[in-house]
């Protein structure tokens, strides 16, 4: 097919409405990804210097995404430090630094295809690893530093060849040691950049999106490719020098995706921290700002500090976040934003970047969510049963789909506009929350006698839950303010706060256990239904407690 990329470009600048539903263009994007891709390469590239890699035949990240715009002053990332202010990497210093820290990679036994865990910050350390780990052909893994549970457990499953960080970091990372790579990057740099092939790994991502919770996927290089291609063109739509910044944005869901799209365009990732905008609301407004995004809680922050964003050219949201109508209606106007294109917008790194895009348009808060251009998809089944849905109601599926985690999205269509209509299961703002790794964690307090997390409807917004922690405490005497303290802090440090539950019941009663383990059926139904509630307050279940606690803690312990 052929594609008018000039046209669509000024359609897109210009929010020029579709006549009905989605534009011809992107659906027939959706039939021809490749050609699209392709169209889109000789555009993207304009009057700047030349991409190495072709469309559906090779990738090579480093020249595209570092070599390109080495020998230029622009800006790669900017940062904020609250004790040393902005920080700058420019792509002339990311260039020599990462040429420098691949070759000395190279005299560690780092290969093409190796596993290379980045553990790193959002910062310049993390982009100059992860570039000399793409200029070596190197399969990256991506994880922050956060709970030493679910490092623990996501490095085990992993096994990577080699694990990147920063020296204060090393605390974190006990039983890989022997993994850690010498980071001095004093050598001189001497190496011939990786190409990839389409169908090979360029990362093995642990996406919160994909489920169960801790399994790597597998992002093709391909889909890294064009990802970034498309979203730095059209989603972003952002220029050499332009700035792409997302505060509060989950890092395991969006990195390296954002950092791809901006590399790939010669632009520049602005990163701020949710805490440092509370602070100082005025750090948004320092640097104009390409595309911005927008979450709730940077909204509520913004809203309460009457903080204008005159420096946004578009601003964009989560569709799966829960939507509060009224919030975010107050904020485009107060915020000085009523008359900036916005969308929505889904990213997926482990798929390559956005799944799901509406078109940059000056409009109220909506709900449409169209496929990305350049995606090819179906709807399929709500049952799962692997054919195509019926009707205009289906589980939103990447093709092909054999290699890829499971769907989990649903995607209504009506009079020819796609609309989200949320997850098939119960998860946090489309997140899969880790039920299980929060209660083994719970369950090694001293007074925790079993635990179990059950997942709860609001009867609010479609999709949204409540993650409800329940605490089998026995016939203790119940020390409820104390066991909260403990509970948090235990979460806190082996997983992280963003994985605190929603809601923590304290249950004077003992778990039902299958093969030594606590029934989760079980505590689900017994707890929806309120049966419970009503035991826990019952007399005779009670005493029935106190008697199994002298049966079963012989030592006098929860007696």
């Amino acid at each position: 097919m052929n594609f008018d990329v000039r046209k669509i470009l000024e359609q897109l600048e210009m929010g020029t409405p579709a006549d009905a539903g989605v534009p011809l263009w992107q659906q027939e994007s959706w039939q021809d990804p490749e050609g699209f891709a392709t169209a889109l390469a000789v555009a993207h590239v304009g009057r700047g210097a030349p991409l190495k890699s072709r469309a559906g035949q090779h990738y090579d990240f480093f020249h595209d995404l570092v070599v390109r715009h080495g020998n230029t002053d622009r800006v790669a990332l900017r940062s904020y430090d609250r004790r040393s202010g902005w920080q700058v990497l420019s792509y002339r210093q990311l260039h020599e630094q990462a040429s420098r820290r691949a070759t000395e990679w190279v005299r560690q036994g780092v290969k093409a295809g190796a596993k290379v865990c980045l553990f790193y910050s959002v910062g310049s350390e993390l982009l100059i690893s992860l570039a000399a780990a793409l200029g070596l052909g190197a399969c990256i893994s991506y994880l922050p530093p956060q709970g030493r549970r679910f490092i623990a457990r996501r490095l085990a499953t992993l096994a990577p060849d080699h694990v990147a960080t920063e020296p204060h970091q090393v605390l974190l990372l006990e039983g890989f040691e022997k993994k850690l790579l010498n980071n001095q990057g004093q050598a001189a740099p001497a190496f011939t950049s990786h190409t990839y092939k389409p169908a090979e790994p360029v990362g093995l991502l642990f996406s919160p999106l994909v489920e169960p919770p801790g399994t790597p996927a597998p992002l093709l290089a391909e889909d890294a490719w064009r990802g970034a291609l498309v979203d730095g063109l059209l989603t972003f739509g952002v220029g050499p020098g332009e700035h792409l910044a997302a505060p509060g944005y989950h890092p395991l869901q969006h990195l390296p995706a954002f950092l791809f799209t901006t590399l790939l365009r010669g632009a520049t990732y602005l990163h701020l921290e949710l805490p440092d905008i509370e602070a100082n609301p005025a750090l948004l407004t320092e640097h104009p700002v390409r595309a911005l995004g927008v979450t709730p809680a940077l909204r509520d922050v913004l809203l309460r500090t009457r903080t204008q964003l005159k420096n946004v050219a578009h601003w964009f949201r989560n569709p799966e976040e829960p939507i509060d109508w009224h919030s975010w209606r107050a904020w485009v106007k107060q915020g000085g934003v009523s008359t900036v294109p916005s969308s929505n917008v889904l990213v997926d790194s482990s798929a390559g970047g956005a799944v799901l895009v509406s078109p940059r348009r000056v409009r109220d808060v909506h709900t449409e969510t169209p496929p990305a251009p350049g995606r090819r998809w179906a709807l399929h089944d709500v049952n799962m049963s692997g054919q195509e849905a019926p009707g205009d109601l289906g589980v939103f599926t990447l093709l092909p789909d054999k290699e890829r985690p499971p769907a989990y999205l649903v995607l209504t269509r009506s009079y020819g506009l796609y609309h989200y209509g949320g997850p098939r299961t119960a998860r946090r703002e489309g997140r899969v929350y880790p039920t299980a790794e929060v209660a083994e964690a719970v369950q090694e307090l001293a007074f925790v006698r079993g635990a179990a997390v059950v997942p709860a409807p609001t009867g609010g917004v479609a999709g949204h839950y409540r993650y409800v922690l329940l605490v089998f405490t026995g016939a203790q005497a119940q020390q409820t303010n104390v066991w909260l303290q403990e509970v948090r802090r235990c979460l806190e440090l082996q997983l992280g706060a963003e994985y605190l539950p929603d809601r923590t019941e304290f249950v004077p009663l003992y778990p039902r256990k299958v093969d030594g383990q606590v029934d989760e059926a079980w505590c689900n139904t017994q707890y929806l239904t309120g049966a419970l509630h009503r035991k826990s307050t019952d007399p005779l279940f009670q005493s029935l407690t106190v008697l199994r606690g002298h049966l079963l803690e012989k030592g006098g312990q929860g007696v």
